[in-house]
């Protein structure tokens, strides 16, 4: 009798250790790497507003499985909430573009400065294929009275097939959208 029950509660912690798996965390990443030039006083503060659809504003990444289907991975996680990350990197990839900008988080500059509003429109990974944001823009220049609204789709293949290409390949289409940003600025 005590041989099975020993047997049954050996079975039941092996599954219960087989079944939790430890959670992995991911960052995006300002593109291109590398270091930052030193800047003495920046000319032109901007500030930044990103608002990210709440399909994909969770702590847990989403693939895209289907045209109706997506998948939550519960242990592939962002490190940090993923609107504060998005807006953190692409405030430095715009800065990496043009070093006589400051950018700050929206409502924490002083004085007269350029606002960019980001509307996410879509975020989607396809595992294995490519990412895509499709964002829409309104830059306002005060000083300038420039006014420019814009949109595009911006795409990335997946560099490996692994969740920490998903990463990547989200911070290259941040990367493509300040470019874009820089231009219309």
């Amino acid at each position: 009798m005590k041989s099975p029950l020993a047997a049954l509660c050996l079975l039941s912690v092996l599954c219960a250790c087989a079944a939790s798996r430890p959670d992995r965390f991911y960052v995006l990443s300002v593109q291109p790497p590398g270091s930052v030039q030193a800047r003495t006083s920046p000319a032109t503060e901007v500030s930044l507003k990103v608002a990210l659809p709440s399909m994909v504003d969770r702590g847990e990444m989403i693939i895209q499985t289907s045209a109706d289907g997506v998948r939550v991975l519960e242990h592939e996680r962002w490190a940090a909430p993923l609107a504060d990350m998005i807006t953190e990197t692409l405030a430095r990839d715009l800065e990496r573009r043009r070093a006589d900008l400051l950018v700050t988080g929206a409502g924490r500059a002083s004085g007269p400065l350029v606002k960019i509003n980001l509307e996410f429109l879509q975020m989607t990974v396809r595992q294995g294929g490519t990412a895509s944001i499709e964002a829409h823009w309104h830059i306002l220049d005060p000083r300038s009275g420039k006014d420019v609204v814009g949109g595009e789709l911006f795409s990335t293949p997946l560099s490996t097939d692994d969740y920490a290409g998903i990463a990547q390949a989200v911070s290259g289409c941040l990367s493509l959208l300040a470019d874009r940003l820089i231009a219309q600025m």
